[in-house]
């Protein structure tokens, strides 16, 4: 029966690839973090997206269904209410 025997030389090799993959990750998120946050900033900067929003009378860019600030508020019942009128019948 052959048994894995691990080394010291071993433990350091994989100790090694450890720290590589690590570092690796580690930068690779950073990256993406970066890319997405000066993305954003250059979006919000953009003049020529700033106009092309002003245009079309968009002002809000947070406004993605394009119903304005009042879709972000509840309705008020109390105004939506219709007073019933009492008909009153007469009978002949």
């Amino acid at each position: 029966m052959n048994l894995l025997v691990i080394t010291p030389e071993m433990k350091v090799m994989f100790v090694v690839g450890f720290i590589i993959f690590a570092v690796y990750i580690y930068a690779l998120l950073r990256a993406i973090y970066w890319g997405h946050n000066s993305q954003r900033e250059d979006m919000l900067n953009d003049p020529e997206l700033r106009n092309y929003y002003a245009r079309h009378g968009q002002g809000d860019l947070y406004d993605y269904d394009g119903m304005g600030d009042f879709s972000r508020f509840p309705n008020d019942k109390s105004r939506n209410k219709k007073k019933r009128r009492s008909k009153t019948r007469i009978n002949k």
